[in-house]
């Protein structure tokens, strides 16, 4: 409660990083993201776009973009959430990673095996609640270490109580959303998007993806290009502003 009211004190633009880091410190996670997929339902790929990250780091993050490189349903446990959460707007499920997938699939799955692991990565908690349309899903993930203690019981029921109550910290504004999930940038771009429409300038949105300020002048060129425009600010009249010339051009 006394993180919630901390976190409503702030400016708006700084209220998402602030709950979600001191959410991963009282479950003792290492890192934690929040997403929204716009594809999440059984026998899709899934295409999520990262809307505020923290704890990650050069290493970590590379098991974080390969999920956005292969889609949401190359993780196991995210692909097993996807037929977890029932097609419903406003279903919610939150579950740990022992839960959805056992030992043996996980620690046998290519992307567990060549990319979380790899990371350092390993015990997980997932959260998911279905948007209108419902194929579109607001989630949280944190992470514990190999070797670390498995989540417990009273972590998963504190997150999916903090997910149901605060989730619309991380959600920046609806129209905003749809054009990025609509825009058909590369999934790295959608993150970098997501972040510029968030107010972050080009050396956080570096720091938070852990890139060079160079790689993300080129993410914003191919940005500016998709949307057909020449400025930051172009971009944000166009993306923030309700209408249908709201589009990427194709």
């Amino acid at each position: 409660m006394r993180l919630v009211a901390e976190a409503g004190e702030l400016p708006q633009e700084g209220r998402a990083g602030f709950a979600l880091a001191g959410l991963r410190r009282i479950v003792g996670a290492v890192t934690a993201g929040s997403v929204t997929d716009c594809d999440f339902a059984p026998g899709s790929r899934g295409a999520f776009t990262a809307l505020t990250l923290d704890g990650w780091d050069g290493t970590t993050i590379k098991a974080m973009e390969a999920v956005g490189v292969h889609g949401s349903a190359f993780h196991p446990g995210v692909r097993a959430l996807m037929t977890a959460c029932p097609m419903e707007a406003g279903a919610f499920v939150t579950r740990t990673r022992q839960t959805l997938v056992e030992d043996r699939a996980w620690y046998g799955s290519p992307y567990v095996e060549g990319h979380l692991l790899p990371a350092h990565l390993d015990h997980g908690i997932f959260s998911s609640l279905r948007g209108s349309p419902v194929s579109v899903v607001h989630g949280l993930g944190f992470y514990r270490p190999r070797g670390d203690k498995p989540f417990s019981e009273s972590d998963r029921a504190l997150i999916e109580l903090f997910h149901a109550e605060c989730a619309s910290l991380w959600r920046p504004a609806p129209g905003a959303v749809n054009e990025v999930l609509k825009s058909r940038l590369a999934p790295r771009q959608r993150e970098a998007l997501v972040l510029l429409l968030e107010g972050h300038s080009d050396k956080e949105i570096a720091d938070r993806m852990a890139i060079s300020p160079f790689t993300v002048n080129q993410y914003n060129k191919a940005i500016f290009r998709r949307f057909g425009v020449q400025s930051r600010a172009a971009l944000l009249a166009r993306l923030l502003r309700p209408g249908p010339s709201n589009r990427a051009k194709p």
